[in-house]
């Protein structure tokens, strides 16, 4: 699932700048004791965001016997991997790149040499770039997510949009509820309503039907003499 980073962090109330190396800790200060939590936005690695719910304000790993004072909800881990697919200046690197070993090769110059180069700095050079884009208020456009979960249950990637929508959500507000998260995930499970001598929970999403002509031959073998 595709997502728009700068809009993600908007919705998020995520005010601080945010770029390639940058941790973000937005704290979630509740009314309780062990109830405070936070959620860690981390983009250290250059090609992934991390998000992370924890519990305590700081954001960092509280030691067991600590966290098992918290709800059960923060004592499992409720996190996102987004990988970063694109930035704003990719398109115009790339051109760059192309000219460049265009003009060696029209001077005679070895194109091959000057891109090996380069490779042992590539990856200096992408954060370096990214970092730049970033003082010039340029955030990457999209990110993909790659997985998702909630309280340790990994979400599939068909629910993807609803629980990612609700945790922006629930973000904004400061505030995360895990099991809220999961009912939005489930949203998306087909429920069958049961058959008439079974009492319906209310929530089912397909009608329950009854064909005979398909049931009527269970459990019976036809012989032939």
């Amino acid at each position: 699932m595709l997502i728009n980073v700068k809009e993600f962090l908007e919705h998020a109330d995520i005010k601080e700048s945010f770029y390639p190396g940058k941790r973000i800790v937005k704290p979630c200060k509740q009314i309780g004791q062990y109830k405070n939590h936070c959620v860690v936005i981390d983009w250290r690695d250059p090609d992934m965001i991390k998000i992370d719910v924890r519990p305590g304000l700081s954001g960092k790993l509280l030691a067991p016997e600590v966290i098992k004072e918290y709800p059960v909800c923060f004592q499992m881990p409720t996190n996102v991997k987004i990988k970063i697919v694109n930035d704003n200046e990719q398109n115009e690197d790339d051109d760059r790149d192309e000219e460049d070993q265009g003009s060696k090769g029209k001077s005679g110059g070895s194109g091959k040499k000057a891109v090996k180069k380069k490779k042992g700095l590539d990856d200096i050079e992408l954060i370096a770039s990214r970092f730049g884009n970033s003082a010039e208020g340029k955030i990457p456009l999209l990110g993909e997510i790659k997985e998702m979960v909630v309280m340790g249950v990994e979400i599939a990637k068909e629910a993807f949009a609803n629980a990612f929508s609700e945790l922006t959500n629930q973000m904004k507000h400061a505030k995360i509820s895990a099991t809220g998260i999961l009912s939005k995930a489930a949203d998306l499970v087909t429920r069958v309503q049961p058959p008439s001598f079974m009492k319906p929970k209310g929530d089912e999403t397909v009608k329950y039907t009854y064909d005979r002509s398909k049931n009527e031959n269970i459990g019976f073998k036809m012989e032939f003499n």
